[in-house]
């Protein structure tokens, strides 16, 4: 466990309709963790002034008349609140124009550099400054304390990568100005002070976040090792993870794997996207049968062409494919929609499905093509977004399609899957020495943080290997081949730094004075090389476990250190 930090982590997940924000907790690094069941506890999702524990990520202009004058003055207003603006102003709903979307917004930024640009990445900066208040609020902690990981799309681009990246650091900086006095607004401008604390941490993509925040990057030894124990009797691992994102935007399949139990570092095989099964077409097909329904009741016709009637009908819905998610039925129900008629219409969660019937059937195809072309077993599959939380989706993907396979955590909702993950992540990062190492300056200029550096990877595997002192070196190979304990392996990401507690005794006796615990190198190929590289000598031999911690640097230096001693380089 690492020293305590003064620093809050923070995880962000932007997406295509709703924003989330998630506290992370630095107290939860010494908690179980067994195999693929993770049961540390999870972050807390913040909250918003409504009591909504996501914000619609939207963005409006304000306009009020100052007091006293005939002056204007302009305001940013967010979420609902903003919708409610576009309805008035008789603006297009944003499922037919999401340019005023706050991933859109960022995007449209990172693209071109003009004064178009720049208005548009103001509104960005000023709602990530509004996540920031709700973040300072329910952490109790203030902006400059705050560390920072947000998700991006899988498919996003550096440039996309580096615009919510400036954003978000400009959001915190805002929000930290607005708490500072006049006095020390001044002085900060006329100072020129610069800020250069890496307030962003790391991008990591929302499928990554989703593994991270169901504990698939933890190693499967990461408490205790028993020498003594066959090897085969190791807890279950994962090797290949399907993950599922069923969001507003789309759905999207994943393939990510890793090279062995005892690595955290996730590659991205291939990854597919179809925008036709998106949760915004979920809610235009209900819209047009609500409306359909109010019209033939009504006698009315033309709902669909009033505006201000479809940003409150697209809203209604919106509410009741959530409360679909929990209840039999529900009434979609709109005071005065059009033409001062109020509308009811009740909706039954069979009826829903049969709405539904054709998005799932393109979902099913899609994911079944996918799996077929991937040629590979998913040990897990993971859900994240909106639509998977529809019983509808679940079943489909749970019980007809991957019935076999691990669900992971059942206590991360597949909506807010990504802002735990990127709140875990950072809490990681803090727990760690790297931060504070660094000062918690950015160590380049691209905008990127650890995401964008170069990751230089472990080239073979070094472990643990119990050896009894009888063996020759001709034995020694075999034993090692058979019976060696990975703790840093091939591909493992520099520099690593493993901690491990030993037990070396068969019951009530040690066996240290009859064998030897080697510090062993694998490397693979056409034949396997084994090496022994040091022993740990450092212990008595009546001793029934001890603890020991293995370091490798970026330039390949090892060192060893056993029950919290100084370390000593073995190579």
């Amino acid at each position: 466990m690492s020293k305590p930090t003064e620093f809050t982590p923070i995880g962000i997940d932007l997406g295509s309709l709703h924003a989330r924000i998630a506290v992370g907790n630095l107290n939860s690094f010494d908690s179980h963790v067994d195999g693929i069941v993770d049961t540390r506890p999870l972050p807390d999702i913040i909250s918003n002034a409504q009591g909504s524990r996501y914000t619609l990520a939207l963005v409006g202009i304000d306009t009020t008349e100052a007091d006293g004058s005939n002056a204007e003055e302009s305001r940013h207003i967010f979420g609902e609140a903003a919708r409610r603006a576009l309805a008035r102003d008789k603006k297009p709903p944003i499922s037919k124009d999401p340019s005023s979307m706050v991933r859109e917004l960022v995007r449209a930024s990172s693209i071109a550099k003009d004064d178009a640009s720049a208005n548009k990445s103001a509104k960005a900066a000023a709602f990530f400054s509004h996540l920031t208040d709700l973040a300072c609020d329910a952490s109790a902690s203030h902006p400059s304390k705050l560390r920072t990981v947000v998700s991006v799309p899988v498919n996003s681009t550096v440039e996309e990568q580096s615009g919510i990246v400036e954003s978000v650091e400009r959001g915190i900086d805002d929000a930290l100005v607005a708490r500072l006095n006049p006095k020390e607004v001044k002085a900060k401008k006329k100072m020129c002070i610069v800020e250069e604390d890496l307030t962003v941490m790391a991008v990591i993509s929302d499928p990554a976040a989703v593994c991270i925040a169901h504990g698939l990057t933890e190693n499967e030894h990461r408490g205790t090792i028993d020498l003594s124990a066959p090897t085969n009797e190791t807890s279950s691992n994962w090797k290949h993870a399907l993950i599922i994102d069923w969001g507003a935007s789309g759905l999207t399949a994943t393939h990510i794997s890793r090279t062995s139990s005892n690595c955290s570092l996730l590659t991205i095989i291939k990854h597919v996207t179809d925008t036709s099964c998106s949760g915004t077409a979920i809610i235009s097909t209900l819209a047009k049968h609500c409306a359909s329904m109010f019209e033939r009741k009504s006698r009315v016709s033309g709902v669909m062409d009033s505006k201000k009637a479809c940003h409150r009908l697209e809203t209604a819905c919106e509410s009741a494919v959530r409360t679909l998610s929990r209840a039999p039925t529900v009434t979609v129900a709109v005071d005065g929609l059009y033409e001062g008629i109020d509308m009811n219409v009740p909706i039954s969660r069979p009826r829903f499905d049969m709405l539904m019937s054709g998005i799932l059937r393109k979902a099913e195809a899609l994911l079944q093509a996918f799996s077929e072309e991937e040629g590979v077993d998913f040990d897990i599959v993971l859900l994240a977004g909106n639509v998977c939380d529809m019983p509808s989706a679940s079943n489909l993907i749970r019980n007809k399609l991957f019935p076999n396979a691990n669900a992971g955590r059942s206590d991360v909702p597949p909506d807010e899957a990504v802002a735990i993950g990127c709140a875990r992540h950072a809490a990681s990062i803090l727990s760690c020495d790297t931060h504070s190492k660094q000062g918690g300056k950015r160590p380049n200029n691209h905008g990127l943080g650890s995401a964008a550096r170069k990751v230089k990877a472990c080239p073979l595997t070094i472990g643990i290997c119990k050896i009894e002192n009888s063996k020759q070196n001709g034995g020694v190979e075999e034993i090692i081949s058979k019976n060696v304990i990975p703790l840093i392996e091939v591909g493992e990401p520099l520099p690593a730094n493993i901690t491990r507690k030993i037990i070396c005794s068969n019951g009530e006796d040690s066996w240290l004075a009859d064998s030897y615990i080697a510090i062993v190198q694998v490397q693979g190929g056409a034949a396997l090389k084994t090496k022994v590289i040091g022993k740990i000598e450092e212990i008595q031999l009546e001793e029934k476990s001890f603890e020991i911690t293995m370091e490798l640097s970026t330039s390949g230096k090892l060192a060893l250190s056993v029950n919290g001693g100084p370390s000593a380089a073995l190579c």
